[in-house]
């Protein structure tokens, strides 16, 4: 690809469970893409020493296993939850993870880009807007799937249970608001094969547009 040519940065942003992963991947089937997964970041962040270092300060050895390394889910029994000590724990817990996930998304977009030979490069991260990370992105992307489809993959995927996903969900912006914010509206309730081709006509024509301006 020539070195002019312009590769969009889109974020995929939706509800929990609404099949942001699946439909990135089957559009890494359809052209050259790369899929940037923010989830995967956050964990690889948490084994970072200097991370563990802080977390441990701010909330003890409680949220570690016996193997040392952090437990995910002690720690959203800390984070997630209506108490106003919930909501103090989650800050705490962006002010340490946040900036390192920051950095990661901006080394790993850099590197995409510079490879040179992919048309577009997708952004998995639920909480880019939250985080206000926008900017690392050209475009965003609202990824819609109804809640009782949702809620079956979660409880099939991760175990939850119908309280734990609201619970999740409240510690995000509403999904009126997220859809408000999005460039473009992608429908995943039905069919994956349509959502991933509608978003591969989406990114043509972010392109298209780059072109002829």
């Amino acid at each position: 690809m020539s070195r002019h040519t312009f590769i969009p940065t889109i974020a995929l942003i939706g509800g929990i469970g609404s099949g942001k992963s699946a439909v990135a991947n089957k559009v890494k089937s359809l052209r050259p893409a790369v899929v940037i997964d923010a989830d995967r970041i956050g964990h690889e962040v948490l084994e970072l020493p200097d991370i563990q270092e802080k977390i441990r300060e701010q909330f003890g050895s409680v949220v570690f296993n016996e193997r040392g390394t952090i437990s995910r889910s002690e720690l959203a029994r800390l984070v997630f939850g209506e108490s106003k000590q919930h909501q103090k724990s989650l800050k705490q817990l962006e002010t340490i993870v946040h900036p390192a996930i920051h950095r990661r998304l901006e080394q790993e977009i850099q590197a995409a880009r510079s490879l040179n030979q992919v048309d577009v490069i997708l952004v998995d991260a639920a909480v880019i807007v939250e985080a206000g990370w926008k900017e690392l992105c050209d475009q965003i992307v609202f990824i819609d799937c109804p809640f009782e489809q949702r809620l079956k993959r979660v409880t099939q995927n991760r175990g939850w249970s119908e309280t734990e996903l609201t619970k999740r969900e409240k510690h995000q912006l509403p999904l009126s608001e997220k859809r408000k914010l999005a460039d473009g509206l992608i429908q995943n309730g039905q069919d994956l094969e349509s959502a991933g081709l509608d978003l591969s006509k989406f990114i043509d024509s972010i392109r298209k547009q780059k072109i002829t301006n």
